[in-house]
């Protein structure tokens, strides 16, 4: 069968914090009143929830919004409808049933049928959303209700766009390794918080995904180093080796060997067991020994 044609879409995705942590009883509450929660943020924007196509995920929903939306005032004010919903939750239910949400935006090409959605931006923002930075910075954030992150696509067109209600210096960087070994990253905002709490200010660099301009994964960025980190899957990063380290593992296994999680690999052979001590004969290593002693 052929794939429908995709269309582009502004896409929303909100989860509960802890859900799958509470009882059965409190989940129903949960999930009952995060639609509660949604319809209220999206009528601050200008949006019927019943003119969006809606998707329950369990602990979250994720809504396509309509064609013709401005972007702008859909961030601005899903922002203030899920803080102020979330406010007024927190009034009437007590800590077993309180919500608190991560909620992302993203934009992109989705290919629906019927209920069933696919695309790259639909996963790209679960992946967001479910990221560990994302998720510690809410934990952190304890008088907080919820976290919102963006794609860069979004950060950059809209918010740096400087429009009104929209504030450039609440966000920053989360950059984070997929369990795939995809380099990624989310700008991030907690409302009520000049910045999110455990996010350095100078991340530097973009992450660059396996690759790309010759980098691992995650290299050129520490965003998330404060507390945030990879997520769940990710893969240990190398360990660091010293000067002498990188000379003796270059003379016992070529300089093309590359570490990997304390094995050596060259072309396709693994070379295992602890690097051999080296031969006083070599003038490099009678250099070494010397510099060491």
């Amino acid at each position: 069968m052929v794939a429908p044609d995709p269309l582009s879409h502004w896409i929303v995705l909100v989860d509960i914090e802890d859900f799958s942590l509470r009882a059965e009883t409190a989940q129903a509450t949960l999930h009952e009143e995060l639609y509660h929660v949604v319809e209220f943020a999206l009528a601050r924007a200008g949006l019927d929830i019943d003119g969006c196509a809606v998707q329950d995920r369990g602990d979250g929903v994720l809504v396509l919004i309509p064609v013709g939306t401005s972007p702008t005032r859909l961030l601005r004010e899903l922002v203030r409808g899920l803080q102020d919903a979330l406010a007024e939750h927190r009034g009437k239910y007590n800590d077993d049933h309180r919500m608190r949400l991560r909620a992302g935006l993203h934009q992109g090409l989705v290919i629906q049928r019927g209920q069933r959605w696919t695309g790259t931006a639909v996963n790209d923002l679960a992946r967001l959303v479910d990221a560990a930075p994302v998720k510690q910075v809410l934990a952190r954030a304890a008088r907080a209700h919820l976290v919102v992150v963006v794609s860069e696509e979004i950060h950059r067109s809209v918010v740096l766009g400087r429009y009104p209600g929209i504030d450039p210096a609440a966000y920053l960087p989360a950059d984070f390794v997929t369990k795939h070994g995809e380099a990624r990253r989310g700008w991030v905002t907690v409302p009520g918080y000049p910045a999110p709490p455990g996010l350095p200010a100078d991340p530097g660099e973009p992450p660059r995904d396996r690759g790309r301009d010759g980098g691992p994964p995650g290299t050129g960025g520490n965003a998330g180093g404060a507390g945030g980190g990879a997520d769940t899957g990710s893969p240990a990063p190398p360990p660091t080796l010293g000067v002498q380290d990188m000379l003796h593992s270059q003379l016992a296994f070529g300089d093309g060997a590359l570490a990997v999680g304390g094995d050596y690999v060259e072309g396709n052979k693994n070379v295992y067991g602890s690097t051999p001590t080296p031969t006083p004969e070599d003038p490099a290593l009678r250099r070494s020994a010397a510099d060491g002693a």
